[in-house]
């Protein structure tokens, strides 16, 4: 991944919109022209305007003349300090930065990059502090290996630079980052900003920019060894560099796409893109693209078995490695200078920071002392009135605190009446209804004793002792479990358990009493396991009492349904019935929570206790029991209930 480093080093090395070499060229005698112009008015060298064509002008010969770029950005620099211009100012300062990036006086660069930085601030520019810090990152923070440095200070740029809606600035910043990430091998994080920074380009409509991140892209790809992909994209970059006069960027988008034929081992393809490219780095004289192409020719005819060419590019590739390696030994040499240049005046910088804070620190000191002595005068002050106020206020607030807690104790009797009212109620029909079959036992039990009636008779008084014997155990059942959540509170221990074994289990007890009646009883369960989270027993009695109670408002022929569904965490379990249904005003009282005394159709008893402990036993498993119903076609009892912990 260090090519990729180098290419986006050179590409992105000014904050500015860029463009190819050659199109830079066409901007000079345009600007000229500009230039010119501007000076026939007076005054011009008072006109920010001017100082602006100075700087783009100076922008032009970036990487065509550095002498030119850095004489027109002095003459920038010089106007607009002359006349308080600070923007100017900054965007010259950068400009000579770029200028000694070119030259690989890193030191000098550091200081313009710096200056650069300094005047945005003292503007309070964020867009112009955004670039100098660009600039930091990317060839300061860069060139001396500080890679992680660079990608925050990048990263508060490109984040100013989305702010400000600087979409082409945005993009680059971006492609640095992903670039800096992949030269750590953080493959992942380098596509994700490349993507961004594509998508960036893509919404630009910059053919340019397009072809710069998706050759990033097809590098990536490369050192990942994902190489079809990287050719696709490394084909695209070709293909428009191919059509312009770069033969910098010919010369490496052809090795690029050598090295992927020679992994592919396609070597016809890899010999003509190695020759294309040796002939473009011949041509501008670029000593390392040189090797790359010579060391890929080389490979290429040795995996051939072609040994006279391949020693003839191995001994090419010797030389052009010696020569390389004095020129990276120069430059590194001068990339560990720029690296102590940049620690020493960031030291200086710090030390300087550290006294003007000092010195801040103690002024501010001096404002705290007077602010506080000045607060406690106030304070004492506030001090006497809060004194006058508070004996009020307490007693204002005891008042209130009485009288919350006469309300309170008002509510709690009128709530103990009502439900002392409604338990006196309910123990006397239970009282009543428990007495009734008691009663037709002991005279069932007399009449047997004597042998008194027929047998006909007999059958009849036992059918009818059977009904009121199977109401009272479910009376009984019910009345239990309901005092016994009254009497020591409902203490609900929730599983997650299937419902399936718990409809089974409930139709199983109710099918001698549904044939007996004639009703038909079935289930509608998937074969998918369906759980809920709630109290196992609780909702078996819930289930049994919805079942029990369609048994007692169905006729002869009718059926009753019991089904599972699920829908967004949420379990609901329904009985449906197309029994005789339930009346409107019935059915309002029983979602009130009220107790409705119902017979079913074969006079089966009731006093709607069963319901009620539904309601009660739901809203405690923090379920949701609802019911639908028309007189004479039935009725629907919807529970739902969590699949999962709350």
């Amino acid at each position: 991944m260090s090519k990729t480093v180098v290419v986006i080093g050179i590409l992105l090395i000014a904050l500015q919109p860029y463009q190819p070499c050659w199109a830079q060229s066409a901007n000079i005698s345009r600007l000229r022209s500009k230039i010119l112009a501007r000076q026939q008015h007076p005054g011009y060298l008072k006109d920010t305007a001017y100082v602006e064509l100075l700087d783009s002008l100076a922008f032009s010969y970036f990487r065509i003349s550095v002498d030119s770029l850095i004489f027109y950005s002095d003459k920038a620099l010089e106007l607009a300090t002359q006349i308080g211009y600070a923007r100017g100012q900054s965007i010259s300062l950068r400009h000579k930065g770029n200028a000694y990036f070119e030259l690989g006086d890193y030191s000098k660069m550091l200081l313009y990059y710096q200056d650069a930085l300094r005047v945005a601030e003292k503007e309070n520019d964020s867009l112009l502090m955004a670039k100098a810090m660009y600039n930091i990152g990317n060839n300061a923070y860069h060139v001396i290996g500080r890679n992680e440095d660079a990608r925050n200070i990048i990263k508060k740029a490109s984040d100013i630079f989305q702010i400000r809606k600087d979409s082409l600035a945005w993009y680059m910043a971006i492609t640095v980052i992903g670039s800096l990430w992949a030269n750590d091998k953080k493959y992942e994080e380098a596509l994700s900003c490349f993507n961004r920074a594509l998508q960036v380009a893509t919404a630009l409509k910059d053919r340019y920019a397009i072809v710069i991140v998706n050759d990033q892209i097809g590098k990536l790809y490369q050192a990942e060894g994902r190489f079809k992909e990287a050719l696709a994209s490394l084909l695209q970059a070709w293909d428009y560099f191919s059509n312009t006069d770069d033969m910098t960027r010919q010369s490496q988008c052809a090795s690029e796409v050598a090295d992927v034929y020679i992994q592919l081992k396609n070597y016809p393809m890899a010999l003509k893109y190695a020759s294309i490219s040796l002939q473009k780095a011949q041509a501008v004289k670029s000593k390392p693209h040189i090797l790359n192409a010579v060391n890929e020719l080389a490979a290429t005819y040795e995996a051939l078995g072609d040994t006279r060419y391949a020693l003839k590019y191995f001994k090419l590739l010797k030389q052009a490695s010696d020569s390389v390696a004095n020129e990276t030994m120069r430059k590194k040499t001068e990339q560990l200078e720029a690296r102590y240049e940049f620690e020493k005046k960031e030291a200086l910088l710090n030390a300087a920071q550290e006294k003007k804070d000092a010195l801040n620190k103690s002024i501010v000191q001096k404002k705290e002392l007077q602010i506080f002595i000045a607060l406690l005068l106030i304070l004492l002050l506030s001090l006497l009135v809060l004194l006058l106020i508070r004996s009020r206020a307490i007693k204002q607030k005891n008042n209130l605190i009485l009288e919350t807690k006469n309300e309170e104790i008002e509510r709690q009797a009128l709530l103990l009446l009502k439900n002392n009212q409604e338990k006196d109620n309910m123990f006397s029909i239970i009282s009543h209804d428990l007495k009734v079959p008691l009663h037709s036992l002991k005279v069932i039990l007399q009449l047997l004793g004597e042998n008194y009636q027929e047998k006909e008779n007999i059958e009849k008084i036992l059918e009818e002792l059977r009904r009121d014997v199977n109401y009272s155990s479910d009376l009984v059942n019910n009345l239990l479990f309901w005092a016994s959540s009254q009497f020591r509170g409902s203490s609900v221990m929730p599983v997650i358990f299937s419902v399936h074994q718990v409809i089974t289990d409930a139709l199983q007890i109710f099918i001698k009493q549904a044939e007996a009646k004639g009703i038909k009883l079935k289930h509608e369960l998937t074969a998918e396991e369906i759980t809920v989270w709630a109290d196992m027993n609780m909702i078996q009695v819930i289930i049994r009492n919805l079942v029990s109670n369609a048994i007692k408002f169905c006729n002869t022929g009718n059926t009753i349904t019991v089904s599972v569904s699920t829908s967004n965490a949420v379990v609901t379990i329904s009985v449906a019935d197309n029994g005789i249904g339930i009346p409107p005003e019935t059915l309002e009282k029983l979602n009130q929570g009220q107790m409705v005394s119902t017979f079913g159709t074969a006079d089966e008893k009731g006093i709607g206790l069963g319901l009620r402990l539904c309601y009660e036993l739901a809203k405690l498993n923090n379920g949701l029991l609802t019911v639908e119903s028309k007189p004479g076609e039935g009725s629907i009892f919807y529970l739902a209930l969590p699949c999962k912990p709350l």
